[in-house]
Formats: structure tokens, C-alpha cells, sequence
């Protein structure tokens, strides 16, 4: 929904917060009449200048719009050269309704693949650099004191690093995979850093994150910069040959700039300019749970919006090589296709998907075999079974990618032998700590390095380099799912196998082409021998001279876990920082909290007593229908009693220009994606139960609010009156989409095998922002609903408008003219007009701030826009139809009742469980047309995923001490112990 703020002056509270005393605990509403409208109150001019502000919401609905049309725009041409073009003018709409990528039949990445199977090591920049560093670590000591590490380790100091390894490998060195670019971890703002560190130490933070200046960042990206440059300054560590591999857990990048709203060339420019820091073009992006999902829309569409920033870049400069690596656990490789639904082809196989929708076949896909010990993939120790399974895996893959390419872009392009070219595998070498029946010998890369050269695939790599060292096997005495390695060493430094330094690299590298006389070593005394160590010798051996700086230095950067799904942990090996804060900052001004008393400043009683409900009025929340989570209303309707549902949004779709196509979320109808929605979510989710408990007739449709992104024209009204020659025309377009679109849902649910239900008769209209402005489109609509009105009087129909406590904006005052005016011109009497639906919420920080020095609610803030409201429709209605309306609770009728639950946009209003139950008694009490809120998805005040307290989201209103669908309960009227007395408290 579209949200305003008023341009107020900042205030400055001086004065202490007000405590208001709720002595009734039925609120104030208990046979309180409310006051008669004021005619001598000119309706429409009672607010500040205005300005809109977008909401996350917003923008994320405006990318996706954004996203749609890169999938179409050939930015290999001229105009469409320079990142600060305006958006619009590379808009290029196509009308159908599977439109493909600009890529899509090219093949412009042959001149990056070759028929060299190159070799490219992963190296993780927060491992430790040497047993040096280690063992500083170990005993807690600082950096000053590695003069004597490095004097009492002599040659037994074990370089892990890149250095180290270019070195070794001369020139067979072909490159590295340098991971992993994550965002910071203490920050909701795009910042790239390694290994999600933090950006801030102490007061010390810099919003360019690894892109600062070296020795001018904040302290964390100095520190990688300072180490990495060092490392690329080895003679055979040429920094164009380095790949920088981009996840795969926490913190992605390409997530945080989702959740930031980074358009596709904004997330491009980013990615471009973390090139340039590090002076290559070369990158990898690594998928892992959970943002592998096609499940999640918050996942899928974070996936795409790479696809399509890495599609700008691509077509910009034919010189960038990308990479997806993608984690296989099984035999079958990612999973196989059943048809072109990317939501039916599972989890492994969706970025898969969203890359190939976009690029075509134009980048790498790298494999890492992280196999499931299981009798499926015919696992048992001292058996040769891993190598079999990652081959077919890559075979089965090929496939896979393949029929994925063909059945999205209509050609294969691409054959099986330059697929292969295209692919790379990298293995864990040695033993998996936490799943030793997974050994990986010499022998073992020495069969698949053949195989890599048999099929031409273009590259081999190995998690990691600093692993391949000896390290002695201490076995756990397990059988095959529970055999692990008991060695102390950091897993990240050790192989759990006895070879030495770089017998893996040399092997797979293809330096060593005979492995008959290599054998491991399985004692102690031999491990030491071919240089390895012992964690409790090393240790005891290593003695150090205490002084200030002891502790005072920090390595920023976990290491990141094991690849897969594995139990691997971040280890000793990465030195992280002791003083980052583990919990969230809660309170106002803040998007997060866990007391009832800090949310509730004026009040000191919880309402605990329910007015009688009044049939007249009804509940019907809104639900993100383009959301994939927090829609389950068959657990809502259990849990509240929830009948009604007012499902949000739908618009003009997004690839046809030309003829009106209605569809939620502007999703071309008939492509794979809306069918799979179609099926799963709009009718499994949300349709299906409401049908079933006989409710489906109470289904609203609501269209416009921040769905259609800025773009006014994906508003049915606005796109009738731009494309047609007169407003009888454009009545007549705009009458046949709603009730088609209506007639649709109808049509649904009797596929579906539904019995008995009849077309929904109630439709919001969502008129925000620029779309308030829009007269002459506005005045389509009213012509068309005020025609529909008097043709069936049984449609309900509603405008939903921005609010302040003073009343309608002049803007929203102007929109409700339009439709009274229509009405009473149609012959329509006052009780037909729609109703007018208030938004109570994002009123702009300055009149919270006020409101609670003044002792005053959020609910006292929604009271003051509703009354006020009432007047403003009352001049409208004495304007237009010359009559006044008299009357206890005149209008109220015509007034519906839309929060924000929990922390608005605006995060000083806090929309609470009490203000809720008393907009409940209220509107009950004087007769509102409906109660509504926003939004069903974030009812809850854990974090949807983790189930711990969390920020607010979108699915999640940010007041953590609630229960799930507590304000669906209040406003629904099923009070239950949780409502009437919710916890006082809850800890992170």
C-alpha cells in the first residue's frame, strides 16, 4: 500500500511522555457517541504540503516491474550503454506472454571456454594465512608477536594461503576462486564485505564497505584489502585470473540488494565496481539453502534480480565471465526437469533456471558434489563410491541444463560437448569431518581429472587450498552415517588424510599424472614427516611474550562453512570479531519490540473486555497475494475465524502493452510461472479454504496501491483511459476486465473441483501517490463503478486513500470528490457511494513523536482520521448532492478501517494489539462498513523463518512478546488469552 508523510519540520521532544490511564477496560467506546459532522469545515483543506515517500514494498514491487523488462532489453546498444539512464526509456514491452531474453538463442561466451580443463583452487580470505597466524589465535595473543610464531615454528609453519600456492604451482598457477563476497553482517544496507564481517568497529564505519581506498575503509575492509593485495602481488598470482565467488550462506549480496531495492542496473554497477576494486571481470555465484528456493518468492525474486544484473553486464561487455555453482547431493545432480515451471523443478535447480531465463547459456555452471551418506548414492566406507556419483551427476546435469535451455529459449544452442565446456566440478578433497564415509583420494581426482578432460569440461576446482595438507584421520570409531574425524585442527587447515602439502592441487591441476606410489599415512610419525602437525604439540611448543596489544587485534572474517548441506562449522582456523552484538536494537526508532510496556508508552491497562460484535461489520484483511509466504489461510482460518480476504494486488500485466490483462502482481497469465502460482498459491493457499468453509464469496479483489511501482498506467482505470478515444470507450474496457477478472477467479475454483460458488461482488481500488493526481483516469473509474453499481446493486465497491489524523490529504479529499460527484450524476443515492477505506498508517515520524509527548495512542491518531474523515465526506456529500447528513454516527457506514500492524514504515507509529482492540470495539460500537488491516503475511512477531524476534519485515510486524495472527484475532473479534492479556515480555 502507498504511504504518505507529511513535510513536516523535524520536532524534538523535550517534554516526558504523557501516561494515560485506560480505566474502562472496553476502551472509551462503550455507548460513546461519536461527534456530528462540522459542515463548516472545509473538507479538503486540512494538511501540510505532502510528498510520497516509497516503501520497501514499493520499490520491490516497482523492480520487479523493472526486472520483467530487462529480460527484453538488448543493452549491448548504444542507448542503453550508461547505468544512470532513466528507467523508462529502455522499457521495451512485448506482448507475449513467455517473452524471452535478448540472449536467449546467442551464444556470445564461446570466447570464454576452451578445450584446457583449467585447474582454480577455492581460497577462503577468512581462513588463517599460516600456522603462524593459527597458533597467535590459539594462545589469544597480537599480531606484534609474530615475529616469534613464525621463529619457533620454523619450517614447520604451513603457508595455507594463495600466496603460498602460486608459488608452489609456477607456472602451472591458472587462477583461484577467492571467496566468499557476502554484505556485512551488521548492517541492513548493501555494503560488500568478505565473509559478512562487520562494517562497523566501534564508531568507525565506512558505507563503501572492501570498494574504499585502501588504509581509508573501516578497519574490517583495510584488513581483507591490505591481505589480499598482498596476496595478488605474487608473482604467479596475476589478479585477472582471479575468480571472486559471491555467497553462499548468510548474508548474500544479491538478497540485501533485493531487500534494498536495487534495480538490476544498480545491483550491475555494483558488481562492476567490485571488479574493478580487484581488477578482473571474472565472478561465481554460489547458491545454497536458503536462497536457492523457488518456493520463497523473497529468494526467486532476489534470483532474478541477479540474472538480470549479471544480463546487463554481459551484453554491456562480452568480456565478463560468470559462474553459478550449484550443490549436488546426489547421483541424479541438480534435479531433473519435469517441464518448464521453475517452481516444479525443485530447489537445486532454480537458479539454474533463473540464469538460464536470462542469459541463455552464456556462463559457467560449476558443480559441488556436497553427497548425501545414503544407500541411494550406495555409500559405505573403504568403498570407491564417491567418484561414481559425481560423474553421473555431472553427466545427468548436462542433460538437465540442457532440456532447461530448450524448453525456455526454444533452441538448444548449445550441444552437449560445449555444454561440458561450460561446466566445471569441484570436489571436498580428503575426508568430510562431520562425514568421513566420504573420502576423496589422489586416486580418486586422479579418475576425475581424466574424466574432466574426456568430456572438455572447462574447469576443475577443490574446497579448499589451505585443506590440502596432512592431517591425521582420528576416527570417531563410527559406522557409516555417524564416522567422523576427531582431529583438533580447525577443519578448514586440515584434509583429514595423509598426503602432502598440494598432493590434491598437483593431481587435479594435472602436474602429476601418476598417483601409483602415492600412498597415505596413517600414524602420527608419518603424518609429521611429510609436514604435518599436531594441534596439542604445536600448541604446548608455541610460548609467547605477554604485553598490551594481547587481544587487542582481531582477523575480521569467518571463514564459511562447509559447501552443502553438511554440519560443517565456522572453526578455529577463522578469527572472528568477540565484540559483534548478538541481539537486535529494540524500542522506537526501531524496527523490533519485545515488551508490551515499550511499546505501549501511554498506557498502563491491556484491554480485556470485547464489545458486542455488530453484524454489519466485517474483517477482511489484506493479503500480499504476490508473496509466497505467510499465506496459509487454511492455518489462519483455523487459528482466527478468519471469512473474509481482501487479496492484493492486481494490474495491467507487465509484458502486454496493448490489451488489457489482468493479473496479481502483474505476472503474464499462461506463462510458467502464474501457472504454477495459480495452482499451488493462489487457489492451494488462499482460494481453496475459503472456498471449502463456504466463504469464497467473500473474497475482495483489491487493485492499484504500491504494486504498479510509480508506473500509474498498470492500473486498469489509468491503462482504459490512455488507450481508448473517449470515456464511454474506456467505461466499457475498463467494466469487461473487472468482471472478467472476477469471473476468472469463478472459473478457477470449479477446475479445481469446487461446488457452489458464486463470484465475488467486492472490489478495492487503491489510489496512491501519482495515481491520486490522475483525474481524468479516476473519473473512468467512478463512471465505471458508479454504471456497475446501478446496474447490480449488490457490487461492493471501495476507494483506499491515504489518511492523516486531520483527514484526507487535498489529494485523497480531490480523488473522493471525483467518485461522489460520478455517483450523484449516475442517479445513485448516498448509500450507493463506495465506501472509503483510510489507510492508518506511515503518518511521518514528526506526528507520531508529538502525539505521544501529548499522552495520545496510535488508536487515538486512527479515532481523530476516521471523525475527520467522516467530515470530509460530508462536505463532499453536501457539495455534490446538497443534502446534509445527520445523524449519532453519520457516515461511519461509509468509512473502512486499514492499520499497519506493529512498526509502520515510519517506524515512529506503532500500530499495537491494544490500539487494535480498541479499533475493534469501536468500530463494532459505531457501525464502521469494514475493518481491515495490513497485512495478513506479517502477523506475527517472530521472524517467519528463524521463529526468533526479529525485525519488522514482510513477514513480520516487529512486535515480538505476540502470538501469531493476534491481530487478525482482535480485529476478527475471537479474543482468546493470548488478545485480551499478551505477554508482558519476551527475550531475544
Amino acid at each position: 500500500m502507498k504511504k504518505i508523510l507529511t513535510m513536516l519540520s523535524v520536532l524534538t521532544v523535550a517534554a516526558p511522555l504523557a501516561a494515560t490511564v485506560q480505566a474502562c477496560d472496553l476502551g472509551r467506546f462503550g455507548g460513546m457517541k461519536v461527534p456530528k459532522p462540522n459542515y463548516d469545515k472545509d473538507g479538503a483543506d486540512n494538511v501540510e504540503a505532502e510528498t510520497d515517500q516509497f516503501s520497501m514494498k514499493q520499490n520491490q514491487q516497482k523492480n520487479r516491474l523493472v526486472i520483467d523488462q530487462a529480460l527484453t532489453t538488448d543493452y549491448s546498444k548504444p542507448s542503453t550503454r550508461n547505468f544512470g539512464l532513466n528507467i523508462e526509456s529502455k522499457i521495451q514491452i512485448t506482448g507475449p506472454s513467455n517473452p524471452k531474453s535478448t540472449l536467449a538463442g546467442k551464444d556470445i561466451f564461446s570466447q570464454n571456454v576452451s578445450e584446457e580443463t583449467k585447474f582454480t583452487p577455492y581460497a577462503d580470505a577468512g581462513i588463517v594465512e599460516d600456522t603462524a597466524e593459527y597458533m597467535m589465535k590459539q594462545k589469544g595473543v597480537g599480531g606484534s608477536h609474530r615475529g616469534e610464531a613464525e621463529a619457533q615454528l620454523g619450517e614447520k609453519n604451513i603457508d595455507y594461503s594463495i600466496k603460498g600456492y602460486a608459488k608452489h604451482a609456477g607456472n602451472d598457477y591458472k587462477g583461484v576462486k577467492l571467496g566468499f563476497m557476502q554484505n556485512a553482517s551488521d548492517t541492513g544496507e548493501l555494503m560488500p564485505m568478505w565473509n559478512a564481517t562487520p562494517a562497523q568497529v566501534g564508531t568507525t564505519i565506512d558505507s563503501n564497505g572492501i570498494l574504499a581506498e585502501t588504509g581509508k575503509g573501516a578497519e574490517y575492509a583495510d584488513w581483507f584489502n591490505e591481505r589480499i593485495d598482498g596476496w595478488l602481488n605474487e608473482e604467479n598470482a596475476k589478479e585477472k585470473d582471479v575468480t571472486i565467488s559471491f555467497g553462499p550462506f548468510a548474508n548474500s549480496f544479491w538478497h540485501v540488494a533485493w531487500q534494498n531495492n536495487r534495480t538490476p542496473e544498480q545491483l550491475a554497477e555494483s558488481i562492476q565496481k567490485i571488479g574493478e576494486r580487484y581488477k578482473t571481470q571474472k565472478f561465481e555465484f554460489y547458491f545454497a539453502a536458503p536462497y536457492l528456493s523457488a518456493r520463497d518468492g523473497d529468494y526467486f525474486d532476489s534470483q532474478i534480480l541477479l540474472a538480470s544484473a549479471l544480463k546487463i553486464l554481459m551484453e554491456r561487455d562480452k568480456h565478463f565471465d560468470f559462474t553459478l555453482a550449484l550443490v549436488v547431493s546426489t547421483k541424479d545432480g541438480v534435479a531433473a526437469v519435469g517441464d518448464a515451471n521453475a517452481m516444479n523443478i525443485g530447489d537445486e535447480a532454480s537458479a539454474l533456471y533463473s540464469f538460464t531465463k536470462y542469459l541463455g547459456m552464456n556462463f559457467r555452471l560449476n558443480l559441488v558434489p556436497y553427497l548425501t551418506i545414503s544407500d541411494y548414492n550406495i555409500a559405505k566406507p573403504e568403498t570407491d563410491w564417491e567418484l561414481p556419483a559425481i560423474t553421473k551427476a555431472i553427466e545427468t546435469t548436462n542433460a538437465t541444463w540442457r532440456s532447461i535451455q530448450t524448453r525456455l529459449n526454444g533452441s538448444e544452442t548449445v550441444n552437449e560437448q560445449n555444454t561440458y565446456k561450460r561446466m566445471g566440478v569441484t570436489p571436498w578433497i580428503g575426508r568430510r569431518a562431520e562425514a568421513a564415509t566420504y573420502s576423496f583420494t589422489p586416486q580418486d581426482a586422479l579418475k576425475l581429472r581424466q574424466f574432466a578432460k574426456d568430456k572438455k569440461l572447462g574447469n576443475i576446482s577443490m574446497f579448499y587450498i589451505s585443506r590440502d595438507v596432512p592431517s591425521l584421520f582420528e576416527s570417531n570409531g563410527g559406522t557409516v552415517d555417524s564416522l567422523a574425524d576427531q582431529n583438533a585442527l580447525d577443519q578448514n587447515i586440515r584434509s583429514g588424510a595423509g598426503y602432502k602439502q598440494y598432493t590434491y592441487a598437483d593431481v587435479l591441476s594435472g602436474k602429476t599424472t601418476n598417483v601409483d606410489d602415492i600412498s597415505e599415512k596413517t600414524t602420527l610419525t608419518d603424518i609429521k614427516a611429510i609436514g604435518g602437525i599436531d594441534y596439542h604439540e604445536t600448541l604446548n611448543s608455541i610460548n609467547f611474550t605477554p604485553d598490551e596489544g594481547d587481544w587487542d587485534w582481531t582477523i575480521p572474517g569467518e571463514s564459511t562453512p562447509n559447501p552443502g548441506g553438511g554440519a560443517g562449522n565456522n572453526g578455529d582456523g577463522a578469527i572472528t570479531n568477540p565484540s559483534l552484538p548478538d541481539k537486535i536494537p529494540t524500542g522506537f526508532g526501531k524496527s523490533l519490540f519485545t515488551s508490551w510496556a515499550d511499546a505501549n508508552p501511554n498506557r498502563t491497562n491491556k484491554i480485556s473486555k470485547q464489545a458486542n460484535a455488530n453484524s454489519n461489520v466485517y474483517f477482511s484483511p489484506y493479503l500480499d497475494a504476490g508473496l509466497y509466504s505467510g499465506n496459509d489461510i487454511k492455518s489462519i482460518n483455523d487459528k482466527s475465524g478468519l471469512d473474509h480476504l481482501t487479496l492484493a494486488f492486481v494490474q495491467q500485466a507487465n509484458a502486454n502493452n496493448d490489451t488489457m490483462e489482468l493479473s496479481i502482481a502483474g505476472t503474464s497469465r499462461g506463462g510458467e510461472a502464474y501457472t504454477w502460482w495459480e495452482d499451488s498459491q493462489l487457489w492451494g493457499q488462499m482460494l481453496k479454504p475459503l472456498a471449502e468453509s463456504g466463504n469464497f464469496k467473500n473474497i475482495k479483489t483489491a487493485y492499484g496501491g504500491a504494486i504498479t511501482g510509480g508506473f500509474v498506467d498498470k492500473n486498469p482505470w489509468d491503462f482504459a483511459q490512455t488507450r481508448t478515444n473517449n470515456d464511454a470507450e474506456a467505461v466499457a474496457m475498463l467494466e469487461k476486465g473487472l468482471v472478467d477478472f472476477q469471473q476468472d477467479l469463478v472459473n478457477l475454483a470449479k477446475r479445481k473441483g469446487a461446488t457452489n460458488v458464486t463470484m465475488p461482488k467486492a472490489i478495492d481500488f487503491d489510489i496512491e501517490g501519482h495515481a491520486q493526481d490522475r483525474d481524468d483516469a479516476n473519473r473512468v473509474l467512478a463512471k465505471t463503478l458508479a454504471k456497475m453499481k446501478k446496474a447490480d446493486s449488490s457490487w461492493d465497491f471501495s476507494v483506499t486513500l491515504p489518511v492523516l489524523p486531520t483527514g484526507l490529504t487535498s489529494t485523497g479529499y480531490k480523488v473522493m470528490d471525483i467518485f461522489v460527484k460520478e455517483y450523484q450524476a449516475a442517479g445513485l443515492s448516498i448509500n450507493d457511494l463506495p465506501v472509503v477505506n483510510l489507510m492508518l498508517m506511515d503518518y511521518g515520524d514528526p506526528i507520531y513523536q508529538t502525539a505521544m509527548a501529548n499522552g495520545k495512542t496510535n488508536f487515538d491518531l486512527a479515532y481523530d482520521a476516521i471523525v475527520n474523515t467522516r467530515d470530509n465526506l460530508a462536505t463532499s456529500i453536501f457539495n455534490n448532492y446538497g443534502q446534509k447528513v445527520t445523524g449519532d454516527n453519520a457516515l461511519l457506514n461509509k468509512i473502512g478501517a486499514t492499520p499497519m500492524i506493529g512498526v509502520n514504515d515510519t517506524v515512529y507509529g506503532v500500530f499495537t494489539l491494544e490500539d487494535a482492540k480498541e479499533l475493534y470495539n469501536f468500530g463494532h460500537e459505531v457501525g464502521l462498513a469494514y475493518l481491515s488491516m495490513w497485512s495478513m503475511n506479517d502477523d506475527r512477531g517472530n521472524d517467519f523463518y528463524t521463529g526468533k524476534p526479529g525485525n519488522k519485515s514482510l513477514l513480520s510486524h516487529g512486535l515480538a512478546y505476540l502470538n501469531e495472527y493476534d491481530f487478525a484475532k482482535a480485529l476478527y473479534g475471537k479474543w482468546d488469552a493470548g488478545v485480551t492479556n499478551p505477554k508482558d515480555s519476551v527475550s531475544q
